[in-house]
């Protein structure tokens, strides 16, 4: 892939490219923030990126796609050659060249650094297609109040409890997360205390968890948010990444609770998940911003990558869950019942519902779920939160629908 902001200059290097018949060009980005979206979605083996690429400054543009897709080799071309500038960029790119660049250089470059990619790969285990460490279970919705964080927490103890497999919850929602409120902990370590740690080396598994926090009634392990709103500044996608490739080391099962801003941290969760559990409930504005969410997912992930959780299911607001299937394009692949004294309680005694209230239909639900997950059969099939949406109203909610939807309803 080519990324450079003058259309001119990456005509040329596409033309030079084209010249190697083992060489493939799958696109070209004109700004920085295009060139991290391309890569992102085309996984492109390697990346020339012009050091006056325009958006987005060079340093962040490379640590996004060394930290997030490490498959992806990066080479920098220069049209001075700065020292200072070249160390800066060491720690992500694979390499550089300056211009003029030629067509012998830029092939002799392309191939080495495809080489090194390549064997870097087989060292991790066949990179991508490989066998993976471990699970990854991030938990967005683009509504605040949409109980993602209750069902982030629930799931994550129901995981732990009935795989006996070690599993972490992480909560990335760094400017108000509650995750340790609603499990009742007094973490001495946050996430803040790993930022600065990282600034010192790279994130290793053990140094990693000594800023987890235990939830003693399940064994979960949780990995706490800032204490305060500005901490969340120093948290970086970088941050973020180390530390879950390190959990990956350890836990069969990560659950990663997020903010509703698609932002660079919440990316470099999305980006590394196994599943992405999106989660709505029966209101039009949650539905709205649902559809929005759910079409740039799909432009960024494969479609099995992400599974539609509807919470508060069976609340009758004249809502049916065929409509809400019609409008997000997407099969409901779970369904949570409403109980808003199980639920109101669970939280006011920081004791999770699938712990306080095991016979209760949202605690099967949400047992049922990681079950699931865990690609196992539950000790019982039944169904709970029932599949038939809510009735009344439908019309008027279709009417809506179509003047907020631009794509109208599938037929």
């Amino acid at each position: 892939m080519v990324a450079d902001s003058s259309t001119e200059a990456r005509e040329y290097l596409i033309g030079l490219l084209q010249m190697e018949a083992d060489f493939y060009v799958k696109g070209d980005a004109r700004d920085g923030q295009e060139a991290v979206d391309l890569v992102r979605s085309l996984a492109p083996d390697l990346v020339l990126i012009d050091r006056n690429l325009s958006g987005k400054d060079i340093y962040t543009v490379a640590e996004t796609i060394a930290v997030n897709y490490p498959g992806t080799g990066i080479i920098v071309i220069f049209s001075d050659l700065d020292p200072r500038e070249v160390r800066a960029l060491t720690t992500y790119m694979d390499s550089f060249l300056v211009k003029p660049v030629t067509r012998e250089d830029l092939a002799a470059e392309v191939r080495k650094v495809n080489d090194s990619i390549q064997k870097k790969k087989t060292a991790r285990g066949g990179g991508e297609g490989g066998p993976q460490k471990s699970q990854i279970i991030t938990v967005y919705s683009a509504s605040g109040g949409s109980g993602k964080s209750m069902l982030a927490c629930n799931l994550a103890v129901a995981l732990m409890m009935e795989s006996k497999q070690k599993t972490c919850l992480v909560d990335l929602n760094l400017q108000f997360g509650d995750i340790d409120l609603m499990l009742n902990l007094t973490p001495e370590n946050t996430i803040v205390g790993l930022a600065q740690k990282q600034h010192s080396g790279e994130l290793e598994a053990d140094v990693v968890e000594h800023y987890l926090t235990e939830h003693e009634e399940s064994g979960l392990k949780v990995l706490v948010a800032p204490a305060t709103p500005e901490h969340s500044e120093t948290i970086t996608l970088y941050t973020v990444s180390q530390t879950l490739e390190a959990l990956q080391q350890s836990y069969q099962y990560i659950i990663v609770d997020t903010p509703p801003a698609l932002q660079d941290t919440t990316f470099a969760a999305l980006d590394v998940s196994t599943s992405i559990l999106v989660i709505t409930t029966l209101d039009l504005l949650a539905l709205h911003k649902a559809k929005t969410a759910m079409e740039r997912l799909r432009q960024l992930y494969p479609g099995d990558k992400i599974k539609l959780v509807l919470n508060r299911a069976n609340s009758q607001v004249g809502i049916t869950h065929e409509q809400v299937e019609a409008h997000l394009e997407t099969r409901i692949s779970a369904f949570i019942p409403s109980d808003g004294h199980v639920v109101v309680r669970s939280v006011n005694e920081g004791r999770p519902f699938v712990l306080s209230d095991p016979t209760s239909p949202i605690a099967h639900r949400l047992n049922a779920l990681a079950y699931e997950v865990m690609g196992r059969e539950p000790p019982s099939s039944a169904q709970v939160g029932g599949e038939s949406g809510g009735a009344g109203g439908g019309d008027n909610f279709m009417q809506k629908l179509a003047g907020m939807f631009s794509g109208g309803a599938k037929k």
